[in-house]
């Protein structure tokens, strides 16, 4: 501990983003109390969090009923309302939660530090002190949702096998498939990821030496998740980890894609789906039990139309990576107006749309353009530093999870969710401001 503390850059990062979340977190608390909200369930998620924790502490199951009986849920992964419930135990107070969650959620910035210095430390300073700052970041640890604790659980995993290939060791290996299981059952996006990893353990060490610490990862990730995916079993007849991502694909893609391809077929499926659902008790509409249907539904709209599609989503993903968030943030607590989608407006041709918001003007429109114009430059320099790294196999790795968080996300995509990878393109970014600088005006 003595010897971190005595490391200077890495002292200040620390200071600098553990003051910055909790002033941050206070701030927003303030305002919000000002205005007779509870700052930490701001959103329709956070207080679902606090629903089911609040049943794991009280009922001792994870469940959203509201009474009697409580009905087991499948649609969260327990990772979550487990931390929740944890801390709310100790602190009795959702606004402490909420303070204790920033103060831990800055460590994302000092992880980032650490997994990225060998490659370039000024860069890895520079651009993880702007992850520490960044306003999406800040908002996101001060409200009670899951993304900050993923991030920190993801970071902290991407540390420990960068441990295990340099150590070759078979107890960072251990750590590092066990953390993330813990980060899979906070947000079960990254259940493919034991397999990236594997890879790239593969990739690096070569056969022989990747074979054993391959195995040992993807083992200790499957202990962490296999009394869930047991339970789940037992109760709704499947091993997955929640119906979050089938569900999206019937609720959010297949609608968003009929409205971009409309067609008889797909509308008449949606139409069926919607009858399903609402003929349902509530506690069955999002049940694992269902994902073979949720995942039907949505193969249905597409049949026939996959290259359609395929193009649609690529579009729709490129918000993850432009889009501005601070609008969502915002609106929270002040009135910005409409906020058009204009992804969907572009992949329509309705460019008479787009432009008629940006010259509505407002506080909407500014942060829009600010944040939007930001992103697109911190993408752009990163894409530049990638190509000229792309023999690099660390870089590629990276450039990797970038896109296997965007695909997976798709048409869903929001700030919040870049999150994972946001600090990978913010200090790629810097180090190509760097590169750029040094052939420009060479070493000085």
């Amino acid at each position: 501990m003595r010897r971190v503390w005595a490391d200077k850059p890495l002292r200040s990062l620390a200071i600098i983003s553990l003051l910055a979340s909790v002033l941050a977190c206070a701030t927003i608390a303030a305002v919000a109390t000002s205005q007779g909200k509870d700052s930490a369930v701001l959103t329709g998620d956070a207080k679902g969090y606090v629903l089911l924790a609040r049943n794991l502490i009280e009922q001792g199951v994870l469940s959203f009923s509201l009474s009697e009986p409580y009905v087991p849920d499948s649609f969260r992964a327990p990772g979550y309302p487990l931390f929740l419930a944890g801390l709310f135990v100790v602190l009795q107070d959702w606004l402490l939660v909420a303070l204790v969650q920033a103060a831990l959620a800055s460590v994302a910035a000092v992880l980032l530090y650490l997994l990225l210095r060998p490659y370039h430390e000024r860069a890895a300073w520079w651009g993880s002190l702007v992850f520490a700052l960044e306003p999406v970041r800040l908002v996101t640890a001060s409200t009670l949702l899951s993304d900050s604790l993923f991030v920190v659980l993801f970071l902290s995993s991407l540390l420990l096998l960068s441990r295990c290939i340099t150590e070759q060791s078979w107890r960072a290996a251990a750590l590092a498939g066990a953390v993330l299981g813990l980060a899979i059952l906070v947000r079960p996006i990254a259940q493919f990821l034991p397999l990236f990893f594997a890879g790239y353990l593969f990739w690096k060490l070569g056969t022989r030496r990747a074979a054993k610490l391959s195995a040992i990862l993807v083992f200790a990730c499957a202990v962490v998740l296999g009394p869930w995916a047991v339970r789940n079993h037992a109760l709704f007849d499947s091993w997955n980890i929640s119906s979050v991502g089938p569900y999206n694909l019937a609720a959010y893609n297949a609608p968003e894609f009929v409205k971009y391809r409309p067609s008889p077929e797909g509308e008449a499926t949606l139409r069926a789906f919607k009858e399903r659902q609402e003929s349902l008790p509530p506690a069955e509409r999002l049940s694992l039990a269902r994902a073979g249907e949720f995942s039907g539904v949505f193969f249905d709209v597409i049949r026939g139309r996959e290259l359609d599609y395929a193009f649609f989503h690529v579009i729709k993903t490129t918000p993850f990576f432009l889009t501005d968030g601070l609008r969502d943030n915002v609106r929270l607590l002040v009135d910005i107006g409409t906020m058009p989608n204009i992804s969907s407006a572009l992949l329509k041709g309705r460019l008479g749309d787009v432009a008629a918001y940006l010259i509505s003007g407002g506080v909407g429109v500014w942060l829009f353009i600010a944040g939007s114009v930001f992103w697109a430059a911190v993408c752009t320099l990163a894409l530049w530093w990638l190509w000229h790294k792309r023999r690099e196999k660390f870089w590629i790795f990276l450039a990797v999870l970038a896109l296997y968080f965007a695909l997976l996300t798709g048409p869903v995509s929001n700030a919040r969710y870049r999150l994972p990878i946001e600090g990978f393109l913010l200090v790629a970014a810097v180090a190509a401001m760097f590169d750029i600088k040094y052939r420009l005006y060479g070493a000085h």
